[in-house]
């Protein structure tokens, strides 16, 4: 996220107001990851660019920063969201990029992510008197693999793009993520709608 951990400070006996920064993010599934995590090794040696390698593989839909006891709220619409959200299928297909150096892992098919971004809005709508700050929401899902250093050649970009990577994973949960300093930790796990041959289960428990 563009800014980290916003700390307010007013006067008076001293009140503090203390912004804590989350993410929302869709995780790769294993075997996804054990691939991603193989091609940030090669870039990291490639590169020498190490930002990305240790992160687990994951989508990013939302970041974003609030105040801590606006927690519970955000996780009961979370919650909200994802038991109305079946799991889905998602497809990488292949590289591209955000010149002039960020490259991404495509994902092909964007609905599902589209469809969980105008719920996220109306939460970050619902939630923007309390906190008055905006959500970062993306619409286009990628999984980003890394930077290219700024006197990387216009042809190492354009070669990346080209090459050929393809794989899936079934979505099956949202992760909410807190910083804590310089590292990410999960705050909660949001299971997603499990279907049946388009059939809800949790319509034949009832």
């Amino acid at each position: 996220m563009d800014q980290g951990l916003v700390n307010g400070i007013k006067s008076a006996g001293i009140l503090r107001e203390e912004w804590q920064e989350y993410r929302l993010v869709i995780p790769a599934d294993e075997p996804v990851s054990r691939q991603v995590k193989q091609l940030r090794m090669q870039w990291e040696q490639l590169y020498g660019e190490a930002s990305v390698s240790d992160k687990p593989p994951s989508i990013t839909l939302a970041c974003f920063v609030a105040r801590e006891e606006m927690e519970d709220m955000v996780m009961r619409w979370i919650q909200r969201i994802c038991s109305l959200q079946p799991s889905f299928m998602v497809t990488l297909n292949n590289f591209s990029a955000v010149p002039p150096q960020t490259i991404y892992i495509r994902v092909q098919d964007a609905s599902p992510f589209l469809q969980l971004a105008s719920q996220l809005r109306l939460l970050d709508d619902f939630s923007r008197p309390a906190d008055g700050r905006k959500w970062k929401i993306f619409d286009k899902p990628f999984i980003k693999l890394g930077s290219l250093p700024e006197q990387a050649e216009k042809q190492q970009w354009f070669t990346y793009t080209h090459q050929v990577f393809h794989a899936a994973f079934m979505a099956r949960k949202i992760l909410l993520m807190k910083r804590e300093k310089s590292n990410w930790k999960m705050l909660s796990v949001f299971p997603f709608q499990i279907t049946d041959c388009g059939l809800r289960i949790t319509d034949s428990l009832k």
